[in-house]
């Protein structure tokens, strides 16, 4: 590598994989006398060109199958490319496959001094290191058991600790981690803490946009195996979440018009300043909608290209569908066509920090009901609850329904949320005697996003601070 700085150097590769219709075919092609290709090539990535310098973090989005965990082997020297140059400079340590690289006929402690062996280490250096490893796996007197016999989360936990025991010159991390239980989950991420802020060369691929927009000083998007732009992150995860929120009938063309971003410099810089600008401002997150990039080419063209880009919108994903969806029906009540609107009448299920929406449903009653309420629940996707509401509890009551009357619940809201994905309930009860019976429940009967809010210094799942607080001298 010519300059001093760059550890990590890409050009012009690509890795393609041979596709066989069956078994027949891949023994007929190696068999032919005279070459006949069976096969259909399919690049995992074409023609990329990529440098990394010491101390970057670099991260990496993509939607699944853009080719990012091929990016990493490749670097990584698990896989070999089909055309161009890999140059690495200094060890690399990849958590792709937490354990990949053992042999599960070697104990525990015999897959240390292995791996260790792998990235360079003696037996000596290895010895030193030791006791962190295992105390960091916290795996006790299994160390000296075949790996073959230890659970799925007993192997990844001793991956992890021999990984992060190593010192890398180069780290790279696919996705967050989820190993062992809570504690020792927080104990993985704060030494990944240490690695971020510790000066290593960081490789980084996460769905989390929030992630990436915290921890990573440049990015890169891939989509279909090309790189289709490089950038500061804020500018990069904007235009990320540009594709994956677009249209389906306008995706090729939102995915163009990136790509022509990455060839204007004017207009990116453009760009990025209207998203730097925006931290200081109070207004909802900048994001991007579905209007075509206007071409720029002088500096005022550009901050109004810019502009549009960044516009924000609350949008309506169609395949954005919850797979948890449970009823617990108790009586003849339905609940139906729930939904999320904007002020305008909308229906959208990505929504914008700091606007109003309205969550609505109809209920269907079959049979007669007294003292009827009606109830909603917003949680995270780890099941949560953010916050809830119930009619009773604001003596709300329906004193009778009659069967065949239909009922419309409307609750109106200011979006607070922090970026994520959420999810709703919706529920119809019955007061009798002082008890509670649930009619009807739903859990999980929509799932919606949040955009990123505007604000970087807000962390959490909701912001409540709108306001700079206030700082005086008391003594």
């Amino acid at each position: 590598m010519a300059e001093k700085d760059t550890v990590i150097r890409l050009t012009g590769v690509s890795k393609m994989y041979k596709l066989f219709g069956s078994k027949t075919d891949r023994l007929k092609e190696a068999l032919h006398p005279f070459k006949k290709k069976y096969h259909k090539p399919f690049y995992a990535l074409r023609d990329i060109n990529l440098e990394v310098k010491r101390g970057e973090i670099l991260g990496i989005v993509g939607v699944n199958g853009s080719g990012k965990s091929t990016l990493l082997k490749l670097i990584s020297g698990i896989i070999p490319a089909t055309r161009g140059s890999v140059e690495v400079k200094g060890r690399v340590v990849p958590l792709l496959e937490l354990g990949a690289g053992f042999n599960p006929e070697f104990t525990g402690l015999e897959n240390i001094y292995f791996y260790n062996s792998i990235h360079g280490y003696t037996r000596k250096q290895t010895d030193a290191i030791l006791n962190e490893i295992l105390d960091f796996a916290e795996i006790g007197e299994f160390i000296h058991q075949p790996v073959k016999t230890y659970s799925s989360g007993m192997k990844a936990r001793l991956a992890f600790a021999v990984s992060v025991n190593i010192d890398p010159d180069i780290l790279i991390l696919d996705e967050v981690l989820s190993v062992g239980d809570e504690l020792f989950r927080r104990k993985c991420y704060a030494r990944m803490e240490q690695f971020f802020k510790g000066g290593k060369t960081i490789l980084f691929v996460s769905h989390s946009v929030q992630a990436i927009n915290q921890l990573c000083t440049r990015s890169v998007l891939l989509s279909g195996g090309q790189l289709i732009l490089e950038g500061p992150t804020k500018l990069v995860t904007a235009q990320y979440e540009r594709y994956l929120y677009a249209k389906k009938e306008m995706m090729a063309t939102v995915r163009e018009e990136i790509v022509e971003l990455n060839k204007n410099e004017a207009l990116k810089a453009a760009a990025y300043a209207e998203l730097a600008a925006a931290k200081d401002t109070p207004t909802a997150p900048p994001h991007p909608t579905d209007e075509p990039v206007v071409t720029a080419n002088t500096p005022e063209t550009a901050r109004q290209a810019a502009k549009e880009l960044l516009k924000p919108k609350a949008q309506s994903l169609p395949n954005l569908i919850p797979k948890s969806t449970v009823e617990y029906r108790n009586a003849e009540v339905d609940i139906f066509e729930m939904c999320i609107k904007t002020v305008d009448g909308l229906k959208v299920n990505v929504l914008i920090p700091g606007d109003r929406y309205e969550y609505s449903y109809k209920v269907s009653f079959r049979q007669n009901a007294k003292n009827v309420a009606f109830g909603m629940m917003f949680k995270t996707e780890k099941g949560l609850d953010i916050c809830g509401m119930n009619t009773e509890n604001i003596q709300m009551l329906v004193e009778q329904t009659i069967a065949g009357s239909i009922f419309l619940v409307r609750w109106s809201f200011t979006c607070n949320l922090l970026q994520g994905t959420y999810y709703t309930n919706a529920g119809v009860s019955e007061y009798t005697a002082g008890k509670h019976r649930f009619l009807n429940r739903i859990v999980d009967v929509l799932v919606f996003k949040v955009r990123e809010q505007a604000q970087p210094v807000n962390s959490g799942m909701v912001f409540m601070i709108s306001e700079k607080p206030q700082i005086q001298i008391i003594n």
